[in-house]
């Protein structure tokens, strides 16, 4: 077989990239391709370049993070940017036609694909005639989720180490609200309050996206509810992923991990600490 090139493009959010991650370096593996190359795009849903968070990946990677700006072209045409207008439209004219010239394979956003697919994927890919594979996805799309050899960035992996050997045995909370429809149908708000009382005196940790209850929680139970959180962080921002990503490693290193239903954040966190995880739903 020629040698192959696998480029993997993560998409998403944090929690779907490492899943694409995950999945891309066991198909890789698999196909026995040792020239893989890591797109990262500092972008809207993870506004971060790659060194932010994550330090080294399971084979050796070329990486390169991609920056197209997060306005919109209408956005910078208002603010009167049009050099940046320009700017833009030239990455982006060449990076659509990368894709197209190797014929990239976009994957299924939230699926996971079945036995016989993946199966089929890696046919694919030891047949494919080019000597570039190109994939794009969102999600875990073959293989079993291993975060094993993938090592974060030292200085939050430090920062977490500490802040865990301070706070001693507790377990950890996600209540994921916002825009996460499936979280807030399946997981009511209640069951966590529920949950904390069931767990008597026992240290929680909460990681929520939700000020309010955040709030409530921590004036309600003072000496039991820990969090890290002192302000709004947003994705789009280096800081907001940084802090998400210290939030995922304080949740691995709990003992029991209590989960949103439909949360890729809290499903990470278990991977890494391989801890027990109870989905709070109905």
């Amino acid at each position: 077989m020629a040698k192959k090139t696998l480029i993997i493009e993560p998409g998403g959010g944090l929690g779907n990239r490492l899943l694409t991650i995950s999945s891309a370096y066991q198909l890789a593996k698999d196909c026995g391709i040792t020239d893989i190359r890591l797109l990262w795009r500092n972008n809207n849903e993870c506004g971060c370049d790659y060194e932010d968070v994550l330090s080294g990946l399971p084979l050796e990677t070329r990486i390169k993070t991609m920056h197209f700006g997060k306005d919109s072209y209408r956005a910078l045409l208002k603010k009167g940017k049009f050099f940046s207008v320009l700017n833009k439209f030239i990455h982006m004219l060449f990076y659509r036609g990368f894709r197209i010239w190797s014929k990239t394979v976009q994957l299924p956003t939230y699926q996971n694909m079945s036995g016989d697919e993946q199966k089929a994927l890696r046919k694919w890919v030891l047949e494919h005639r080019r000597k570039y594979i190109y994939i794009e996805a969102y999600y875990s799309f073959y293989g079993t989720l291993d975060m094993s050899g993938i090592s974060f960035n030292r200085e939050i992996v430090s920062r977490c180490e500490d802040y865990r050997k301070k706070i001693g045995v507790y377990d950890a909370m996600h209540i994921r609200r916002t825009d996460n429809v499936e979280a807030i149908a399946n997981s009511p708000t209640e069951l966590f309050y529920d949950k904390i009382e069931e767990l008597n005196n026992k240290k929680i940790y909460v990681a929520t996206d939700d000020s309010e209850i955040l709030g409530d929680l921590m004036t309600k139970y003072p000496d039991r509810i820990y969090s890290e959180a002192n302000s709004t962080v947003s994705r789009m921002s280096s800081e907001g992923m940084r802090f998400a990503l210290y939030e995922m490693l304080i949740l691995s290193g709990a003992e029991t991990l209590y989960a949103s239903y439909g949360s890729t954040f809290t499903v990470i966190a278990n991977a890494i600490g391989h801890n027990k995880m109870i989905i709070v739903s109905k």
